[in-house]
């Protein structure tokens, strides 16, 4: 088994140009007679994996590919908010991952940190989550403080920002190095994705290693192809639905589906036009000879009025919204709003389609209209219950049949990914599919759909010279500045 553990996630603090302000001394009186002075690794790893919940279902990344559209508050539609903040993952979940990483490091936690599985599990496990979280911060935000991000014990508070390249390099080796270090003695505490299934976190890892693979196929093939066949090669997650990688939600506030929370007192995420249209009509305004694509009742509502189903016009003023009833559109189905539906990460459909891709490109010898067309099928009984011979009928339609493009295999998997926003938006900066229109009304500079965020403030504001050096190398720090991998 490989020990080896990549060094920038050993030591854990956020260093991500936030200042911390002394409170005063008050002489222990706030303290907690109570409360544990020592951080406990299986409530930090629990914490962590919470993280991922909100990390898919960011409303953001649902707008910006046109799952949803709002009926009400236009602005997040029409792209107005240039900076986004990623200090609550440094601050937060990874922090605490990193944590964990160091109390299974230092000689003098690591023997009592064994009580909340091997300390070989635990920094497996961690760094894997840190990985999925690096990967998602920076396929949005591009280059992104990682080598001196996450250091305990020095004094860093103005980290570099390292190129996107290299932290994909750096990822690759830090996911290969965890899932070999995986033993199922002493499973992890604290597990509320896989229960303490240590074979699940090794496919979890080769998962995010080749999903990852696929983000080079433009910027830099060769890598691409070999990282996805060792993920592949190494296991990934079955081309089976048990064996979707999944945020499981209660039946209580604390851990409930945010979607449900959204839709408590008001309704402003409807269905946009552009899926619902692709789900019941073809390109030249013709009808699927199969009538509706049977997911399309489970995403979307059908209207009010007269029981349709109808997409919200995407990215109008605030005026032209509000002059739009409410009952004349399809919201959010309600599937997706009850109170314990489960939060989809990694899908077997997503992973079909992924390899149909690869093999399109020929870096695997799979077939890929096969694989096209389980992708399809997975999805359809991931969300229905449509029978095989439906899910034949809709596979043989003239505008969902295989025809060998790249098109048809990423509009399948852009319908299958239905609220996993932020991973559809970057496989359509990657590849430009499906093909979608920008908002009418767009507020940014170029008009077109955003290619990346822009930093927080904290990083112009804190960290000035570091900012300025990756404005400089990376390009303007707005919507339209492609990142690394997505060639412009």
């Amino acid at each position: 088994m490989k020990n080896t553990i990549n060094k920038y996630f050993v030591i854990a603090l956020l260093s991500v140009g936030i200042v911390a302000c002394d409170p005063g001394d008050f002489g222990g009186t706030n303290d907690n007679p109570n409360a544990t002075t020592t951080p406990i690794p299986g409530a930090l790893l629990t914490n962590a994996i919470n993280g991922l919940d909100n990390t898919v279902n960011d409303t953001q990344g649902q707008l910006y590919v046109q799952y949803l559209a709002n009926s009400q508050y236009t602005d997040a539609d029409t792209y107005q908010t240039v900076q986004f903040s990623y200090n609550g993952y440094y601050q937060g979940v990874m922090q605490d991952l990193a944590q964990i990483i160091a109390m299974n490091t230092n000689e003098e936690t690591k023997d009592a940190a064994t009580q909340y599985g091997s300390n070989a599990n635990q920094i497996a496990v961690a760094n894997i989550l840190l990985s999925y979280y690096f990967l998602h911060i920076t396929d949005r935000w591009g280059d992104i403080p990682y080598s001196e991000a996450l250091r305990l014990n020095e004094d860093i508070l103005q980290p570099v920002f390292d190129p996107q390249e290299s932290i994909y390099t750096s990822i690759f080796t830090v996911l290969d190095n965890a899932a070999s270090s995986i033993s199922s003695t002493n499973p992890v505490v604290g597990d509320i994705l896989f229960g303490g299934d240590m074979d699940r976190w090794v496919e979890f890892a080769n998962t995010i290693r080749l999903n990852a693979a696929l983000r080079l196929s433009e910027v830099d093939p060769t890598k691409g192809a070999a990282e996805f066949n060792a993920a592949l090669s190494d296991g990934v997650i079955a081309l089976d639905n048990d064996a979707n990688i999944y945020y499981a939600h209660l039946a209580e506030e604390a851990y409930d589906n945010p979607w449900e929370d959204r839709f408590q007192t008001r309704r402003d995420y409807a269905v946009a036009e552009p899926l619902v249209d692709r789900m019941q009509t073809v390109a030249n305004g013709g009808v699927l000879t199969v009538g509706i694509d049977p997911r399309l009742p489970v995403y979307a509502d059908p209207t009010e009025n007269g029981g349709m189903y109808v997409g919200m016009v995407y990215g109008v003023t605030q005026a032209e919204a509000g002059a739009i009833s409410n009952s004349d559109v399809s919201f959010l189905g309600e599937y997706f709003r009850t109170q314990d539906t489960p939060t989809y990460i990694y899908t077997a459909a997503q992973i079909a389609f992924a390899r149909a891709e690869a093999a399109l490109m020929g870096w695997t010898s799979e077939d890929a209209q096969e694989m096209y067309e389980l992708g399809i099928e997975l999805s359809m009984k991931q969300w229905t219950d449509a029978s095989d011979a439906a899910i034949a009928a809709y596979t043989a339609d003239p505008w969902v049949s295989y025809d060998g493009s790249l098109e048809k295999i990423m509009t399948q998997k852009w319908i299958a990914n239905y609220l996993n926003g932020y991973e559809a938006w970057a496989d359509w900066r990657r590849t430009g599919f499906p093909t979608l229109d920008p908002a009418p009304a767009a507020q940014n500079q170029s008009g077109e759909i955003p290619v990346r965020q822009g930093y927080p403030t904290t990083a112009r504001d804190l960290n000035g010279d570091n900012y300025d050096a990756v404005v400089a190398r990376q390009g303007e720090d707005g919507l339209d500045t492609h990142i690394w991998w997505d060639v412009d």
